[in-house]
């Protein structure tokens, strides 16, 4: 070993024994055996001649730091070999909370770090320069104890090893634990409060925050960072308690949980707030002074005496008027006459401290006279609706209008508008249940908002002279009559209860000839229904449309008039009912020409001519100037029960004139009828009507029998080559095939008057069979009729068919 470095040794080891006997220690013996105690923190370093680390340490030391150069000889005031030998240190200490640490480590020979037993580093070999390695662990809260093992082989020996917390914020996410050992000291003479705590054992400790909050309150707020173990604070005096709590803070910026909270409880030296004066005091219609000293809110829990006085306007002088623990007095000294009058007051709260006087405020007295009750208050209905009239007051500014509402013993603001009026004409709204009678009252108000005494009027229904008519009435025409609506609004006899009645008054603007509609057209799908008085129903009043006394629910009425004249103009006034039987006026008019309900004239020169497929009928227009068509009928007896029912089955055609028709018709030796109606373009025409629902002409016509024996078919089918098929068995539509096997298409040929063949088949693989040889032959009739046979030569005949030979495009 180099001189330097023996003497550096020595200095070390000198430092050492200071630093032990300042701390209390007793120094080790000289033995190697003898015990060692170090400081908290510092290294406990042992002397070996091995690298073993065998045997009885040559001496055991204090070290503050591992960083060593002893050349090529061995430690200072150690008696080792220049090579082979072995020097370990040891700590344990506290870490706190742990995290993040670096090992820095070098070292010529070898070296190996150890947290807790488990191996971190591991450098041990014989080496001829130095090695190094550095290394990230996290170590866990608590303490923990260090080893570093160092062997020096031969040649050149050195060693150096440190540890660190890692304090990047991206690294260090581990909080420091919360400060421990907090206390808090308060001085009532000096109002300052001391907190102090025990220093928190993290190495990458930075420093303390200080926290205090209201007792009651979970706001913390921070009052200062600090390294000390301590701070004094100085709490608001105001006999409030406040708590403490300490946290710990590293230099990544991680902040520990909180202390445990210390609080203390303050001397109150604060006085309240001065209050301000207000007049706000006195109940209603009380004829006194009514001031009020009014605190702020964060004082009013604590205030416990109140002082109100009063200046006497001719000698200025303050006289004490009320001393107490309420804000608010009645000063039955002063009357409320309108004249003005000066206060000021202070208050106390619990602890005795006194605010200021308030700033003194002059007020001015309400005027609590009333004016005289209002005269002559009385009913009178006009239109049915009711009006509240009286004579006007002096000295009144407005009116109060309230109607009396049994239910609750109370009276409700019954103007439409709420609040007063100047009026004295006044239409009151109806706000309570419905009833046989109401009561309103109406009190007069001067500019001082005193009301007189209130004077009743009573409403009783059955007095009533007339109803109220509607308000709002439209007609507009609709299919064969004219529909009626209208709305109304009766509140003192509707709400919720029967509905109004109504009944309308019709009179022609012509004649001036008036009538009265109480029964209606139903709108409904079934013409059956019979005529019925009108409809009402009631919706909530929406819009401007209705007025004013309306309330919340209108009723609403419908009539479709279909009993007017035709094409005539009616003007249109409803008449209301209520419950009572009070008739109202007629209402608003409302005028339509109802549409063209005469159906046209029968049609003339109504003719028909046998042809072949049927007859053919023409005729000549009604005299009727407004005949859009014509509807045709053709009577067809049922065969079961021998009536006549009327079809309208005749074929048209844009190739025939507008006055012919042709309708086809087996001709059987019997009478048949026909029936022509003209239509108008009323838009009343109904495909389903009958022939009675108009005016036609009728003709009948007796025809030949000239069909094949046999025949029974009525039909006459449509079509301009004759389409021939027929199937069994196919659908539940069909008939069974039973056995048949084939069948034969035959056509009557009247000449001969027989059967002929026109095709043939199988059953199984039925065929169309069109006959193209009679298309020239317009108007033509023709029968077939499909024969099936069996294997042993049995026939049955199984369809009819008759065809007209008519196309309209011919």
């Amino acid at each position: 070993m180099s001189i330097h470095t023996r003497r550096a040794a020595t200095a070390r080891a000198a430092a050492l024994a200071l630093a032990v006997a300042a701390a209390g220690l007793a120094l080790p013996a000289s033995t190697a055996q003898a015990a060692v105690t170090c400081a908290t923190n510092v290294w406990k370093v042992s002397y070996f001649a091995n690298t073993a680390f065998s045997g009885t340490a040559k001496k055991t030391a204090c070290d503050t730091a591992i960083s060593e150069n002893y050349g090529t000889g061995d430690p200072a005031g150690v008696t080792l070999p220049k090579d082979n030998f072995g020097v370990r240190w040891t700590v344990t200490r506290n870490f706190g909370s742990g995290g993040p640490f670096s090992f820095a480590a070098s070292a010529q020979d070898g070296i190996r770090v150890y947290l807790d037993g488990t191996r971190k580093i591991s450098l041990w070999k014989d080496v001829t320069k130095t090695a190094k390695k550095t290394v990230n662990v996290t170590i866990p809260k608590g303490k923990h104890t260090l080893r570093v093992d160092f062997a020096a082989f031969k040649g050149t020996a050195n060693v150096k090893f440190t540890y660190a917390p890692r304090t990047s914020a991206s690294v260090d996410k581990v909080k420091p634990l919360a400060p421990t050992g907090t206390s808090v000291a308060y001085s009532a003479s000096t109002g300052k409060a001391k907190v102090t705590w025990s220093r928190n054992t993290e190495m990458d400790l930075a420093g303390y925050r200080v926290y205090r909050r209201l007792k009651g309150s979970s706001t913390w707020t921070k009052l200062t960072a600090t390294t000390s173990a301590s701070y004094t604070n100085t709490p608001p005096p105001t006999g409030k308690t406040y708590y403490y709590e300490v946290r710990a803070y590293d230099k990544a910026g991680n902040e520990s949980a909180g202390s445990a909270d210390r609080g203390v409880t303050t001397v109150d030296t604060t006085p309240p707030a001065a209050p301000f004066v207000d007049m706000d005091a006195c109940p209603d219609l009380q004829p006194y002074s009514a001031p009020q000293l009014v605190t702020t809110a964060a004082n009013a829990a604590d205030i416990a005496l109140y002082e109100m006085q009063r200046r006497d306007t001719a000698t200025n002088a303050w006289t004490t008027v009320y001393t107490g623990t309420k804000g608010a007095i009645c000063d039955t000294g002063y009357p409320a006459d309108g004249s003005k009058v000066t206060y000021r007051g202070r208050a106390r709260d619990a602890a005795g401290n006194w605010s200021v006087y308030s700033a003194a405020t002059t007020l001015t007295t309400s005027d609590l006279t009333p004016p005289a009750t209002a005269a002559d208050a009385h009913v009178e209905y006009r239109s049915g609706v009711p009006h509240l009239v009286w004579s006007p007051v002096s000295g009144a500014a407005s009116y109060q209008v309230l109607q009396y509402d049994p239910a609750t013993g109370g009276y409700l603001d019954a103007l439409p508008g709420g609040g007063t009026t100047a009026q004295t004409d006044v239409v009151p709204r109806q706000l309570v249940a419905i009833a046989d009678s109401y009561q309103y009252v109406v009190r007069s108000v001067d500019a001082k908002s005193n009301a007189a005494a209130p004077v009743e009027i009573t409403l009783p229904m059955a007095d009533r002279p007339e109803a109220i008519p509607a308000f709002a009435t439209t007609a507009s025409r609709f299919d064969e009559g004219v529909m009626i609506e209208w709305s109304s609004a009766d509140p003192w006899t509707f709400d919720g209860g029967p509905l109004l009645t109504y009944r309308i008054i019709r009179t022609d603007t012509a004649t001036g000839e008036s009538s009265t509609v109480d029964l209606c057209k139903p709108n409904s799908s079934n013409d059956n229904l019979p005529l019925e008085a009108p409809s009402t129903y009631w919706t909530w009043v929406t819009g401007d449309d209705a007025p004013a006394y309306a309330g919340r629910k209108q009723i609403n009425g419908v009539c479709w008039d279909v009993s007017g004249a035709s094409e005539t103009t009616y003007e249109y006034r409803v008449v209301t009912v209520d419950p009572y039987g009070h008739a109202s006026q007629p209402g608003p008019a409302a005028t339509e020409t109802t549409p063209d309900t005469q159906r046209p004239a029968p049609v003339e020169n109504l003719t028909a001519e046998q042809i072949p497929l049927g007859v053919r009928l023409t005729w000549t227009p009604p005299a009727d100037d407004d005949v859009a068509g014509y509807a045709v009928w053709q009577g067809v007896t049922d065969p079961e029960t021998g009536e006549t029912t009327w079809e309208r089955n005749c074929w048209d055609s844009p190739s025939l004139a507008d006055t012919e028709i042709l309708c086809p018709t087996v001709p059987d030796g019997a009478t048949h009828v026909y029936r022509v109606a003209g239509l108008d373009s009323s838009g009343l025409y109904d495909p389903a009507d009958g022939p009675d629902a108009y005016h036609p002409a009728d003709i009948s016509v007796t025809l030949p029998d000239t069909r094949p024996p046999g025949w029974t078919g009525t039909d006459v089918i449509e079509d301009q080559y004759p389409d021939l098929y027929v199937r069994c068995g196919v659908t539940i539509y069909d008939m069974p095939c039973g056995d048949y096997t084939d069948y034969r298409w035959e056509k009557w040929d009247p000449a001969t008057a027989s059967w002929t063949t026109f095709a043939r088949g199988k059953v199984a693989d039925p065929d169309f069979h069109m006959d193209t040889t009679v298309h020239e032959d317009r108007l033509g009739l023709y029968y077939y009729r499909a024969v099936y046979i069996d294997p042993a030569g049995t026939e049955e005949v199984v369809e009819q068919e008759a065809y007209g030979i008519w196309d309209d495009w011919l």
